[in-house]
């Protein structure tokens, strides 16, 4: 039996502790750190923009970056399509320190690989990617909302210099980018180009950078400088040549006519036409003309739409027109159809004031000259190409009435001075072409043989003659009588029928007959086109007739 024993079994003793557990250090600091992170991305976050393009592509949201100069601005968050699917919409987040770079008038586009008439660009993004360009702007004002760039500005926004804007009506026609050119030297762009459907003419907005903005004047001309040009005019053969920068590039060139002091500076944007060509800047441009039409009943083939109007050698106007499409003309083919030709003289050029009372005023008087001898031919400026022009010249005849065609006063044709000289030598030639050539030989070997036998009997007078005369100077006298005749007589043998001398006679007259004869249409062809004498003959229809109107 056991004893009972006295123990007292351990109890654990509790007591609270006071204080915070070391256990929440790890969550209290990854709450400050995320609060931290959060205050810093608000902190540090600027505007949130929307910004539409034609096109994604290259852009991934959440990866393409937002950047100016190369230093990132913000990041692409967000890519949809717009409401209407014409583009796509970015959703761009720009941080804080960009934020006053983000204007009304800022600019956005996207940088990829560009080929273009200023050559290549983008090609760091075929290995980095695209990226979106912001080109901050000048406003007061902030924005949220734009429209991308479909291509880099030319010039950026700022840029110190000067705006302008040219006009074209020609077939010539510049490119975005395409340079601005002074003496050959790069000195501005070409930034937008805008084709106007009702004025049928293309205008094109041009910046100038300082400081030749300051060779803008108010006298200052713009022509078209890119290529190679070879003109054959009235004027003969011309050539140019553009600077290396205008060939490889094209693009405007501008300067002031040759002589000329520089005229006001411009400041402000100012509308310039586009010349042609250099030449052409030194012809000054006139407001107002009058319209007239000449006939011709000779080839017009040279005569060319632009060739000048001239008179005693000043140039007082332009061709028009050297078609025959007018409602007057039915068959161009028929041997009484004339060839219309439109020109155009310009009252400035004769001396007028180039307003609307000016053309009136020369209008009025150009209708008293053409009533009093007034006149117009073709006159050939270079036998080698063989241009011609018109050439106002005064006659002796007048008119009572002016005719009309088409609305236009016909100013009467005559004979240029070449034509004249042609004319006159065949006529010349036709007129000895028409000479009875045979008859008179015949008729003079007829005399010859009559003459022969009058000399026969004249020389049986002289006998009888010589016995009855005795003394010794009629003895003389008979003699050289008697060696004339016999002279006489056998010139007649020489030239009678069937001698060796009167066939000769005959033969060179066949021979000139018909040289004269194969020499006309030679004189034709040189009356039609002088310089076939150098280039020759080359078959060509002067005009196409039209069809017959219904």
């Amino acid at each position: 039996m056991s004893e009972p024993t006295d123990r007292t079994e351990p109890s654990a003793v509790v007591a609270r502790r006071r204080g915070v557990s070391t256990l929440w250090i790890v969550p209290i600091v990854a709450a400050l750190v995320g609060l931290w992170m959060v205050y810093y991305d608000w902190s540090h976050r600027g505007p949130t923009l929307r910004v539409s393009f034609n096109t994604a592509e290259g852009i991934e949201a959440g990866k393409t970056r937002v950047r100016m100069k190369n230093v990132e601005i913000g990041q692409v968050v967000d890519l949809r399509l717009a409401d209407d699917a014409s583009g796509v919409i970015l959703t761009i987040q720009a941080e804080q320190h960009a934020a006053h770079l983000i204007r009304d008038d800022s600019e956005f586009w996207v940088v990829r690989p560009r080929v273009g008439s200023g050559g290549i660009s983008g090609l760091s993004t075929l290995l980095s990617g695209a990226y979106v360009e912001l080109s901050p702007g000048k406003s007061e004002t902030r924005g949220t909302k734009f429209v991308g760039l479909d291509s880099p500005p030319v010039t950026p926004i700022g840029t110190p210099g000067l705006h302008i804007t040219l006009e074209s009506a020609g077939e010539e026609n510049l490119s975005t980018g395409d340079p601005v050119l002074f003496h050959g030297m790069e000195v501005g762009s070409i930034e937008y180009v805008h084709f106007n459907t009702a004025e049928r003419k293309t205008y094109y907005d041009a910046f100038i950078v300082e400081p030749f903005n300051q060779l803008v004047t108010d006298n200052t001309r713009f022509w078209f400088s890119g290529g190679i040009g070879l003109d054959l005019s009235a004027d003969g053969v011309q050539l140019e040549i553009a600077s290396v920068t205008a060939l490889l590039a094209g693009g405007v060139s501008f300067d002031i006519p040759a002589s000329v002091l520089p005229g006001e500076k411009i400041t402000e944007r100012t509308f310039f036409p586009i010349y042609p060509n250099k030449r052409a800047i030194n012809r000054k441009q006139h407001k107002h003309s009058l319209k007239y039409v000449i006939f011709f009943d000779d080839s017009i083939r040279r005569l060319r739409v632009g060739a000048p109007v001239e008179f005693r050698g000043a140039v007082v106007g332009r061709i028009l027109r050297t078609d025959a499409d007018y409602p007057q003309i039915t068959n161009l083919l028929e041997p009484s159809s004339r060839i219309p030709v439109v020109f155009e003289i310009i009252p400035a050029l004769m001396g007028f004031p180039d307003t609307e009372q000016g053309k009136d005023t020369a209008e009025q008087r150009l209708r008293e000259l053409v009533k009093t001898g007034l006149r117009g031919g073709m006159e050939f400026s270079s036998l080698i190409t063989g241009q011609k022009y018109l050439e106002l010249q005064y006659s002796t005849d007048h008119l009572d009435v002016l005719d009309q065609f088409n609305g236009y006063v016909v100013v009467p044709a005559i004979n240029d001075q070449f034509g004249q000289l042609l004319v006159g030598v065949e006529n010349t030639l036709a007129s000895i072409t028409d000479l009875p050539l045979t008859d008179l030989v015949q008729s003079a070997t007829n005399a010859l043989t009559a003459a022969s036998s009058t000399l026969g009997e004249l020389e049986l007078s002289a006998t009888e003659l010589q016995g009855i005369l005795a003394d010794e100077e009629m003895h003389h006298l008979v003699g050289n009588l008697n060696n004339t005749l016999a002279d006489m007589q056998g010139l007649a043998v020489d030239f009678s029928s069937g001698s060796t001398t009167h066939r000769e006679m005959q033969q060179a007259l066949q021979s000139l007959e018909a040289a004269l004869q194969a020499l006309q249409p030679v004189l034709d062809e040189v009356r039609q086109k002088p310089n076939s004498l150098i280039f020759g003959k080359k078959p060509k229809r002067d005009i196409k007739p039209l069809a017959p109107r219904e």
